[in-house]
């Protein structure tokens, strides 16, 4: 599931599932992915967004963004966190980038309008469109990360043109020797 999703977006829900645990949660919600992407202070999204000068002081001390010893074990998401999850995937397609990052995850938490998480986004000035062109404004920052939509075609570009010529060439034969149609 998480394939397309970078290693910094990966960790902001490690440390989101970290600080539900310590907590006593049953399960972690938009307020934990939004504190797990407030853990690392350089991410993208919070250089992008600023969620750390935003955001109540209280809300980034380091024993609420889970930056403690490690806790064993799972906790499975929230709706509304599964919600969040959905909604990451699907900005990241709507601004056309394969990969997943912690901007999207930002992104997400604000276009699910009705969580907790979303309304102090919402508070700090944080709206679906703002958010979003933030995002294309940045899209230059990003570290180069390689496409794994066309490897195979920028792995071997002469093969793949030959493979097409060859069954063209087939297709064409057949057609020519009446495989290919009505009589």
């Amino acid at each position: 599931m998480f394939k397309r999703y970078t290693d910094e977006c990966k960790r902001a829900i490690f440390f989101a599932q970290q600080t539900a645990l310590r907590g006593g949660a049953s399960a972690f919600d938009s307020n934990h992915l939004l504190l797990g992407i407030m853990t690392e202070t350089g991410s993208r999204a919070n250089s992008i967004f600023g969620l750390g000068e935003l955001l109540s002081p209280e809300a980034t001390q380091p024993s609420a963004l889970g930056k403690e010893q490690t806790v064993k074990g799972t906790i499975p998401l929230t709706p509304d966190g599964k919600r969040v999850l959905a909604y990451t995937a699907r900005e990241a397609n709507r601004l056309r980038d394969y990969w997943i990052d912690s901007e999207h995850l930002v992104i997400g938490i604000v276009r699910e309008g009705e969580s907790p998480a979303a309304a102090r986004l919402h508070a700090i000035g944080l709206d679906l469109e703002t958010s979003r062109q933030r995002v294309i404004e940045n899209k230059s920052s990003r570290p180069a990360r390689p496409n794994p939509v066309l490897w195979w075609a920028q792995r071997r570009p002469l093969g793949l043109v030959l493979e097409i010529a060859f069954l063209l060439g087939v297709v064409l034969a057949l057609i020519l020797l009446g495989f290919g149609g009505a009589n």
